[in-house]
């Protein structure tokens, strides 16, 4: 394990308690650990735990030998950044490794060739991850695409808990307890959907076919001095979601097409 940050202090002690032996190679070894070319050398499978712009010429700067598989685990990064690695493949856990850092039951990206995908698949399962199996190789439009996908489910949330929080505030309310009165409101929003679906999950004034509520939302963020543009984006796509789940007429969806369309 080349690098130390959170993804490999989530993965060495995973893949310890699975059974795998683990040495760790850092600029800066401590005790027990290793200067990164001895720990490249040790190894069979060589994992890539530095920032994505560092893969490409720390992987140019290791002794590699044959028969070694060098890995990485950056969504956004190509396979030929570990260039001189006899084999490369990608392992992409689908978690925020902020906090709580447990992998049980998170799917993980692999992209490996099927020489070596097989043995990802049980190391993945040994480590209660879910592995998903992505297009290897795979296009740079298809790997910003799955990139930007996450980001979105990740840090995407956060935007609109951050827009809500300023309405919030607004209405007179603690914006410390913002969070922790909305946060409830987004779990049960994703429990439902994991049950339902998308569409079998949305709710609000939009699904409702309620122009009348969803015209007072405009006008609350114009008085909050913020741009309805993210409110008119996400209303259209919930207006998308609520007429595949059946729950407009054309009248109420023709309203609702005609407030939220873009100024």
């Amino acid at each position: 394990m080349i690098g130390y940050g959170r993804l490999a202090r989530a993965l060495v002690p995973a893949f310890r308690a699975a059974g795998e032996e683990v040495v760790v190679g850092r600029r800066s070894p401590g005790e027990g650990e290793f200067a990164m070319a001895d720990a490249a050398q040790a190894a069979d499978w060589v994992w890539l735990t530095v920032p994505d712009d560092q893969i490409a010429t720390t992987a140019a700067a290791l002794p590699w030998r044959a028969g070694q598989l060098g890995l990485h685990c950056s969504g956004a990064t190509p396979l030929a950044a570990l260039g001189p690695a006899p084999a490369a493949a990608g392992f992409h856990p689908l978690k925020l490794l902020a906090g709580d850092v447990g992998l049980a039951g998170v799917h993980v990206g692999i992209e490996a060739d099927a020489a070596h995908r097989p043995a990802l698949e049980a190391l993945a399962h040994a480590l209660g991850l879910v592995p998903l199996a992505l297009p290897s190789p795979m296009t740079a439009q298809a790997r910003a695409a799955y990139h930007a996908a996450a980001n979105l489910a990740a840090s995407g949330v956060l935007a609109v808990l951050a827009e809500a929080q300023t309405l919030w505030a607004t209405a007179g309310l603690a914006q410390a307890e913002a969070l922790p009165a909305l946060a409830p409101l987004t779990r049960g929003a994703l429990d439902t959907a994991l049950d339902r679906g998308l569409a079998g999950a949305v709710s609000g004034p939009v699904a409702r076919g309620d122009a009348g509520v969803l015209s007072r939302h405009l006008q609350a963020l114009a008085s909050a001095g913020l741009d309805t543009d993210l409110l008119l984006a996400l209303g259209r796509r919930q207006l998308l979601l609520a007429e595949e789940a059946g729950r407009l007429d054309v009248m109420q969806a023709a309203a609702l097409r005609a407030l939220l369309a873009a100024p």
